[in-house]
């Protein structure tokens, strides 16, 4: 708004005091508007129910709560506080083997070469199978064939039999399928081309990497995308100047996050974040908050009454969770507005909401068709504000939340995670190499035992020196038939420890499906692991067991979540030229780890074909074909180290007769192509 009757003093703008108080006044006006939308009946509805499923999925959750922590503290290398301060009871050794961490970064590193390490993408777009020919194609085929029949039928004096006939009416339709499906691949390619973009400028690779590392981690690993967010560009420019000058502009990006899972609360009974309903625990700075207006679906009287609750210290807390630190299985630290780096706590609700309960609320009747049927609702919920309140755009209703474990087990939301996995191997191990220290502790010299009776008074005996002379007296109980002071050696326990200790990595290797040879040691493969051909072959072996970990992480979460991303782009990318039939498929992943493999083969292929036998039989044209694909696998410029094959006339298939000289006059048929005389005499012999 404009602020009238202001003055420059220097570099101080002074405002009048009357300007000031309209300020004020319209931010109360502001406020106050912003209030009374937030208390109509569909927003307190929307408000109430969410805080209903939070409390609920919250207890539903703890369960769980214990072995969150646990993950963590695994993977840290630590002892969780209950189990530390049970060794302390006892007192010795705090020692840690890390044997699950070293399982899970193994599988970290083997997981991101699979899907980050390769030099191509780890998924697809597939195109649909091409539908019928529309009705306006098929009348352009008949008419052609009409045309087509009249014309031998005036040159013969009788039509063609219906045989031929029907054999045209194939042939046309089958080009115009070929053009059609032709169309539809170049419009998926430029389909991927574009999520190819989005994913690289949204962050996938980083975010995928840290989601890879909680399915390693914990139960269960959650990835959250397409996410539409406010984000600044820098543009250079020329300025007024003639020199260059940065141009900011606001737009709105795709991005993709992994998301903690302490802050994750699927519905009770839930198999999946697209089961019943899921809430995030989600913390915001006022930044954060700030950036959501303008954004398709935020409410920004809402959003400008959360800062100004914030501003008074409103939403101190305003969850209930206690005090905690960052690895409490709340998720984040509670403190006061006292800092103003103090996050915003707020929940994200996606589930289903009866029809009649979005009526009740106040909700448009045009927007419900059914009141009995349940509609899927996204609601951005911080303390009395309601920011963010749509029905999900997406025509399957897919929340663009996601999530994959190590080891799924049906019907379980949270399924097993490595450090479930070798708990207990974990829990021996530690136990054996407490014990080996405490061993070693009291085996590494001997013990002594002294007789204080008969050492005189101020004779040290803390303390063992070479050459040490004691002083000794005759005990006034008697002399008795030992010396003053005694040495005895404990046993050594180590070997017998060690056999533990090895034993059980063993049986960590088996478990986990990770055997020691896969992070370079070769030695544990027995025989077979010191050749490079043996150790291959372990490896494959191995591989078989970790590609069902693939496969499930392509199943449950990059399938889905392309998926979704490729429904946005359709819904509103402006751009019609990417919008085609396809289906996402993340199935290269499985295959990407076999691409070693192939080479090889392939390798071996050029090398067995190198006779005059077989290049008579694949001929130059063919072992170019292979010799593509080797280089490609190198990451060469494959067109500059083997020229590509010149484009001529397309050959007939082998054992199809070549196509019909084409009509004189030039004329085409609707797919594009020369009309060929198939109703000549010479075409009908």
């Amino acid at each position: 708004m404009d602020q009238p009757n202001t003055y420059d003093a220097g570099l101080l703008k002074v405002v009048p005091n009357s300007a000031l108080n309209a300020v004020d006044i319209a931010a109360d006006k502001a406020l106050e508007d912003a209030e009374e939308g937030n208390n109509s009946p569909v927003i307190q509805g929307l408000s109430g129910h969410v805080m209903k499923c939070w409390e609920s999925a919250r207890k539903a959750r703890s369960f769980v709560n214990d072995r969150l922590l646990t993950a963590q503290q695994t993977r840290l290398g630590k002892y969780t506080p209950t189990k530390l301060a049970a060794i302390r009871a006892v007192g010795g050794s705090e020692e840690y083997a890390r044997v699950t961490a070293n399982k899970c970064r193994v599988a970290d590193a083997w997981l991101r070469d699979v899907y980050l390490g390769q030099t191509e993408k780890p998924w697809t777009l597939d195109i649909s199978p091409v539908p019928d020919l529309p009705k306006d194609e098929m009348d352009k085929i008949r008419q052609a064939v009409a045309a087509e029949v009249a014309q031998a039928a005036a040159f013969t004096g009788q039509p063609p039999e219906a045989s031929i006939i029907e054999d045209r009416i194939s042939e046309l339709e089958e080009a115009v399928s070929q053009r059609v499906e032709a169309a539809a691949r170049e419009t998926v390619a430029r389909m991927e081309k574009r999520m190819e973009d989005q994913l690289l400028e949204g962050n996938f690779e980083v975010e995928w990497g840290k989601f890879i590392t909680d399915l390693v981690t914990y139960p269960a690993a959650h990835f959250k995308g397409p996410i539409l967010r406010s984000k600044n560009t820098v543009a250079w420019g020329p300025d007024a100047n003639g020199g260059w000058a940065p141009h900011v502009k606001e737009t709105v990006a795709v991005e993709f996050e992994r998301v903690d899972p302490f802050r994750c609360y699927p519905a009770p009974n839930a198999s999946c974040p697209q089961d019943g309903y899921f809430i995030e625990h989600v913390t915001y700075t006022t930044d954060d908050i700030h950036s959501l207006i303008g954004l398709p679906g935020f409410n920004e009287p809402a959003i400008r009454g959360v800062l100004a609750d914030y501003g008074t210290g409103g939403l101190t807390n305003w969850l209930g969770l206690v005090q905690h630190q960052q690895s409490d299985v709340d998720g984040s630290a509670q403190t006061t507005n006292d800092s103003p780096l103090v996050d915003i706590d707020g929940l994200e609700y996606s589930g289903l909401v009866r029809g009649k309960d979005l009526l009740e609320w106040g909700m448009d009747p045009s927007k419900i068709d059914d009141p009995d049927a349940d509609y899927d609702a996204c609601v951005w919920l911080i303390g009395k504000w309601v920011i963010k309140a749509q029905l999900n755009y997406d025509p399957m209703r897919t929340r663009p939340i996601f999530k994959s474990s190590w080891e799924e087990v049906p019907g379980d939301y949270w399924g097993l995670g490595l450090v479930d996995a070798l708990g207990d191997v974990q829990g021996i191990v530690n136990a054996a190499v407490r014990a080996l220290v405490n061993n070693m502790g009291m085996a590494s010299g001997p013990q002594v035992e002294v007789n204080v009776d008969r050492l005189p008074a101020g004779e040290s005996i803390t303390t063992i020196v070479p050459w040490k002379v004691y002083q000794t007296q005759d005990s006034e109980f008697g002399t008795g038939s030992g010396g003053a002071v005694n040495f005895f050696q404990p046993d050594s326990n180590v070997s017998e420890l060690l056999t533990v200790i090895e034993k059980f990595y063993e049986f960590a290797d088996n478990w986990s499906l990770i055997p020691r040879y896969m992070s370079g040691d070769s030695s544990s493969g027995g025989a077979a692991g010191r050749t490079a051909s043996g150790l291959s072959m372990l490896l494959n072996a191995a591989n078989k067991g970790l590609k069902g970990v693939v496969s499930n992480m392509d199943a449950t979460t990059l399938s889905p979540m392309l998926n979704k991303l490729y429904t946005l782009n359709m819904l509103f990318d402006e751009d019609d030229s990417i919008k085609g039939d396809a289906t996402a498929a993340a199935k290269g992943a499985v295959s990407l780890m076999q691409l070693e493999t192939l080479q090889l083969r392939r390798n071996e292929f050029l090398a067995a074909t190198n006779n005059e036998t077989d290049m008579s039989i694949i001929g130059p044209d063919g072992r170019k074909a292979v010799l593509r694909e080797v280089a490609k696998g190198l990451e060469m410029d494959i067109n500059e180290v083997i020229p590509p094959t010149p484009q001529g006339p397309a050959a007939a298939p082998p054992g199809q007769q070549p196509q019909a000289e084409a009509a004189p006059g030039g004329e085409q048929l609707v797919n594009g192509a020369a009309v060929t005389d198939n109703m000549s005499p010479s075409g009908l012999l």
